[in-house]
């Protein structure tokens, strides 16, 4: 039966079957790891042959690539949606640092796959990062252009949209990296756990918001 069904996906090109694929790579790269992933793996956790896998993505890489760049892309995504650009200055940044908080609690093993890669695998940043630029160029000239009106007006202290962004994803991305060291030491527990990330998604905001008075 399942060969049946791997020359049918290869047959049609079957679109679900590649979506499959990617989202039983996902949940092991995240849980493992890249290195303690294997092929075989992925197969096994998606129902079809390892031939199939290799029919989509070709090698182990290619996978980890598609699937390492859409959520960096989801990740830069965070703070570049340009309806928040109707919203008052601080709210802008709320809504921004909110959605980022909010895609790490969904995925918490997120911040260890990003940090890893970007460590040991300076090819990894390489390919990113035409794909990046293009997708925060134009972003970026527009928040430069609120932050420069709400300097000007006294509202802010003088800033930039580097400092602005890297105080979003630092707070943010070491909070989740450092949870588990917390849940490990009885700091955090499944009966507080809900509750404390809560205050600190809206401690991070004020933080950040409070940081930019003049």
């Amino acid at each position: 039966m399942k060969d049946k069904d791997d020359k049918e996906g290869r047959e049609g090109g079957d679109s679900s079957m590649e979506e499959r694929i990617l989202a039983s790579a996902e949940r092991l790269f995240l849980s493992k790891g890249y290195n303690l992933t294997s092929m075989t793996e992925i197969a096994r956790e998606t129902g079809c042959t390892q031939a199939l896998v290799h029919y989509y993505f070709r090698t182990k890489e290619n996978l980890f690539s598609k699937i390492f760049e859409a959520k960096f892309h989801q990740f830069i995504g965070c703070i570049v949606q340009r309806e928040d650009e109707e919203l008052p200055f601080a709210e802008l940044i709320s809504a921004r640092t909110s959605r980022l908080f909010d895609l790490m609690a969904d995925n918490q093993r997120l911040p260890f796959m990003f940090l890893s890669e970007f460590v040991i695998n300076p090819e990894q940043r390489l390919t990113l990062k035409d794909s990046i630029f293009n997708l925060c160029a134009e972003a970026t000239s527009r928040l430069e252009a609120m932050i420069a009106a709400e300097v000007e007006s006294g509202r802010i202290r003088p800033t930039g949209t580097m400092d602005i962004t890297l105080n979003m994803f630092s707070l943010v991305v070491t909070f989740f990296v450092v949870l588990p060291f917390l849940e490990d030491m009885g700091l955090v527990t499944e009966a507080n756990k809900e509750e404390f990330i809560a205050q600190r998604k809206q401690e991070i905001i004020r933080t950040i918001i409070g940081s930019l008075k003049p």
